[in-house]
């Protein structure tokens, strides 16, 4: 693999098809794998963070369009649907820092509360920055012997998991004050 991605152009051919994957909301942790044992993590950061926004922009015009169609009911609109209207790029960051969930539910359901396009897609790039690099590293060859590689592992999904929990729970605090 890393024959043909040394190729002029490669991670521009392999582009496209990392935002349909990402688009469908395919785990992007197995993405970030192959793109780190091709590519190496310089040009994997890169190429997975770009297809994981243009893929989550894909999602939200999916939402976007699906609001278009059948607009929401306000009384009907849980509390992180309010709460990402009232700060989208704080929800979006949480939703996207917590390494569970879907990324193709926050992309669409973040189209169909029609949040505001550029803080949604600045967070989510943002957002996913740490299990990217964690799962790059991990494809460009780390081995179980490689403790402090693993080490740095574990402290970014603990630290990605964390700054999701605060982010959270900073967020109902204020929606709680202002209901």
């Amino acid at each position: 693999m890393q024959h043909w991605a040394g190729q002029p152009y490669a991670a521009l051919y392999v582009l496209p098809l990392a935002v349909l994957y990402c688009a469908f909301g395919l785990p992007r942790q197995a993405l970030c794998f192959v793109l780190g044992a091709g590519f190496g993590v310089g040009i994997g950061l890169v190429e997975a963070s770009l297809a994981y926004g243009a893929g989550a922009l894909i999602g939200y015009g999916w939402g976007w369009l699906w609001r278009w169609k059948r607009p929401l009911q306000t009384e009907a609109v849980p509390w992180f649907i309010r709460a990402g209207q009232q700060a989208p790029f704080r929800m979006v960051l949480c939703a996207r820092l917590l390494p569970v969930g879907s990324a193709l539910l926050v992309s669409v359901s973040s189209g169909m509360a029609g949040l505001a396009v550029g803080r949604f897609i600045l967070a989510t790039m943002l957002g996913g920055l740490p299990q990217n690099l964690v799962f790059l590293l991990a494809g460009r060859g780390v081995e179980l012997r490689h403790g402090w590689a693993l080490l740095a592992a574990a402290v970014l999904a603990l630290l990605s998991a964390g700054l999701g929990v605060w982010v959270l729970r900073g967020f109902r605090k204020e929606m709680g004050k202002a209901e």
